[in-house]
Formats: structure tokens, sequence, C-alpha cells
């Protein structure tokens, strides 16, 4: 990669304005944004433009939690484009991830969401990384800037990235606030190798067998014990239905299937994946 090339990767739940994000930077119109809980962003999308004289590449990543793909579709997507990339020579200057600031209270979805994307960088990364915080329109600056502290002040959140040098700031939703995002990964000088581009490597294409394999994977057993208590208290309430049993149950086996969709997920075939 030249001097003058950057390359930055926007990650986050959909929903969170990472399309919205990439269109305030470049000035494109014509991508497609979404508006509701569907994703529309199905691929990983390049989009270059020049900024400040540079040649600047935002990746433009499909959301964890999407309706309409699982999160095992999505981490074996971003694992085969990191693969590839890497195996190419192009390595990502910096990380913007985006969180909406709106949701109430830290839920499980979030801390699973944050837990696999540490994974996926690793700690070496996080110096690279701005967690820009979107939707502050929906809330009083205060409330949103107490929600954002929170995040900060906890290791199982934001806590630990912090103080590895990640960098949280706000995205007031508009082209110069994006341009200043942009601006601060831009300044990074040499690129940065993501733990998971290195453990694809090491592991032969085998995205199971990475940290960020690792902990889906984990996290997806947890949801299926969850649920297993759940009709295993359902088949003692006499009030219960067979119907709410077997809406668990197929759950379950969604569950399940991601599981073995994630064990099987190989980026061999997308790249050569042997060490030289």
């Amino acid at each position: 990669m030249a001097p003058s090339e950057v390359l930055i990767a926007v990650i986050g739940v959909t929903g969170a304005g990472k399309t919205t994000f990439v269109s305030q930077a470049t000035g494109r119109k014509d991508l497609a944004v979404g508006h509701g809980i569907d994703s529309c962003t199905q691929d990983v999308i390049p989009v270059t433009y020049t900024f400040e004289g540079k040649r600047v590449t935002l990746i433009d990543t499909p959301g964890f939690d999407d309706s309409e793909r699982s999160d095992t579709d999505i981490l074996s997507l971003l694992a085969a484009y990191m693969a590839d990339t890497h195996e190419q020579g192009i390595l990502l200057t910096g990380i913007l991830f985006l969180q909406p600031i709106n949701q109430p209270r830290l839920q499980g979805s979030e801390m699973r969401r944050t837990r696999l994307f540490k994974k996926l960088l690793g700690e070496d990364a996080y110096k690279r990384v701005i967690i820009a915080t979107t939707m502050w329109n929906q809330l009083s600056d205060s409330e949103a800037t107490a929600r954002q502290n929170q995040r900060m002040s906890r290791n199982d959140v934001w806590g630990d990235m912090v103080s590895r040098g990640a960098t949280v700031v706000r995205h007031d939703d508009n082209p110069q606030s994006a341009a200043s995002i942009v601006r601060r990964l831009a300044a990074h000088t040499s690129p940065v190798e993501l733990q998971i581009q290195r453990e694809l490597i090491e592991n032969g294409g085998k995205v199971a067998l990475t940290s960020a394999g690792k902990q889906l994977d984990q996290d997806l057993g947890a949801v299926i014990t969850k649920l297993r208590d759940e009709i295993a208290a359902l088949r003692q309430d006499r009030m219960a239905t067979m119907e709410e049993i077997c809406e668990l149950r197929e759950k379950i086996e969604r569950y399940e299937l991601q599981r073995q969709e994630l064990e099987e997920s190989d980026v061999c075939p997308k790249i050569d994946c042997t060490v030289m």
C-alpha cells in the first residue's frame, strides 16, 4: 500500500449508520441506505475517494444482528475478505466501529458483538480503532453522554480498548463529523494486521479456529443453553403451550445450524492458505 493510500473498515451492528457514514464522508448519493432493521449492505463494499490529498477507501461491511443473515454468515464473509486482502498484501490503516447510543441499557446482544469485535481485531490493533457513537439526536446530550461514559468505564465493554489506545468520539450524523473521524484515522502512516488475518493463515483458513470464531461458538452455545433452560421451565408450567415449546426448539435448531456452519467455514477455497 502506497503511503498516500488509506484503508478504513467501517464495522458495526445493522442500523448503526455505516452506509450513511460512508455516504456522508465520500459525498456519494448512490449508496443504498437502510432506514429500518433490515440491512442494505449484503456484501463488503469498498468505496474510494480523495480526501485531503490522500486516496481513502472506506470499506462498508454488513452488520451483525442482521435480520436476513446470521452472525456466522457475517463473520465468514468478513473473514474471507480480510484473508483475501491480507494475501494481496493489503492491510488496514484504521477501523471505525459505529455504535448506536440510543439503547436504554447495555443488552446481551451488544455485549456479544463487542466481544466478537475485540476478537476480530486483537489487542495490538486497538490503537487504530475509533468507536463512534451514533443516534445522539434521539436523546438528550446528558443521557447520551452518560451511556457513552458507562461503556468507556467498563473493561468488558470499551474500557480495555480505550486503555490500549482506542478513541471514543461522538458522530453527529453530518459530513463535517464524518470528515473529522476520517481525518483522525488517515493520520496513521503505517498499516495494521488484524488478529483474524494472522490466525486464518496460522489455522489453514478455518474460521472456527480463530479467536473470533471461538468467541462466536461460545456465544451461540450460551444462547442454546438459555433456550433449553426456558423449555425446561415451560414444561413445569401448566399454562405453557406446545406452541411455545416448539418455537423455542426451532430457535435452538437455527442456532445449532449456525454452529455447524461455523465449524465448516473455510476461507481456503478463496485464498492460498499455504504457510510459506
